[in-house]
């Protein structure tokens, strides 16, 4: 799924694009994907201006004068920047067209009765169209497990998950040593469970969960009070500096954004600890898959497998 670092660069993207530009098509190809707390179906969006998107947990919303379109990515959504006549994806959810910037009359039509313009190059990993022209906003999504929910504004409990996941922002001048440590102390679970927490935490995913704990010299399966207050103060400052540097490489790399950008992860899917050279190891947390460095991050509890002693 879209990480901090990868929804923070998408926003910015779909805003510079996008942002004031009204709506005048809409299409849908796979419903199962979309939720309506509002009477009516996507169409209600045609005519309307996009006012901004932005962020709350793991959702982009997309703020449409009185309703809000909710879009939560999951494990395999993708948006993608296109013009009108690209070619469909065989995994398209839903597409929406924007007018040009300077197209303030006329009415909203279907996605098909669009001529098409000359092509351009950009955003997407295929022709994008710049303000001057229509641009269709795509969401994709090959295993339809994320979900999109077409709201009255500010209604975030019509959202399953939206309302409860309004944790710390890791990124905020309020995510300090103090108000984190005071967090945690509160905390009777694995630490790696605590990261994923969207109610404690906005937002952190399972590759940078990885990154962090590495970077903090953490086993993932350390439950949570065992950790002294020079661990949890370590382990603030590896959140911080492991998701800002995140954040600035994803926006330096300047990809398309429907490509996931991890190849720079020191820990996640890799193989060899970069730090040490011992071979890196998974463990099932929560049924998801933690890697770590057993000698980087040595076992805290007896009842875990200690690597360092087995030769392998």
């Amino acid at each position: 799924m879209p990480e901090l670092p990868d929804l923070l660069y998408i926003q910015a993207r779909l805003r510079e694009a996008l942002v004031g530009r009204r709506v005048v098509a809409e299409r849908v190809r796979e419903p199962v994907v979309l939720r309506f707390a509002v009477r009516g179906n996507l169409s209600l969006l045609l005519g309307r201006t996009l006012d901004d998107i932005i962020r709350h947990a793991h959702f982009l919303v997309f703020r449409f004068e009185d309703l809000d379109l909710a879009v939560n990515p999951m494990l395999a959504g993708r948006f993608r920047l296109a013009t009108p006549e690209d070619k469909e994806e065989k995994d398209l959810v839903f597409s929406l067209t924007f007018a040009a910037r300077d197209d303030t009359e006329g009415e909203p039509r279907r996605a098909g009765d669009f001529t098409s313009p000359e092509r351009r190059g950009g955003l997407g990993g295929a022709p994008e169209a710049p303000p001057s022209s229509m641009s269709d906003l795509r969401y994709r999504d090959d295993k339809k497990m994320g979900k999109a929910y077409l709201l009255a504004r500010g209604d975030w409990k019509a959202a399953a998950g939206m309302d409860a996941a309004g944790g710390l922002d890791v990124l905020s001048p309020e995510f300090t040593r103090e108000r984190f440590v005071s967090l945690l102390k509160r905390r009777r679970d694995q630490v790696r469970v605590f990261l994923l927490d969207k109610r404690a935490l906005d937002s952190i995913g399972n590759a940078y969960a990885d990154e962090i704990l590495f970077e903090a010299g953490i086993h993932p399966k350390t439950f949570c009070r065992s950790l002294s207050h020079d661990d949890a103060v370590r382990l603030h400052d590896a959140i911080v500096k492991v998701i800002r540097e995140a954040v600035d490489e994803v926006a330096r790399r300047g990809e398309p954004i429907d490509v996931k950008v991890r190849d720079f992860l020191k820990v996640r899917l890799k193989d060899v600890c970069p730090r040490c050279g011992s071979k890196l190891r998974r463990a099932g947390v929560r049924g998801m898959d933690a890697y770590f460095c057993p000698h980087c991050q040595p076992a805290t509890r007896s009842s875990l497998v200690d690597w360092t002693r087995t030769g392998r």
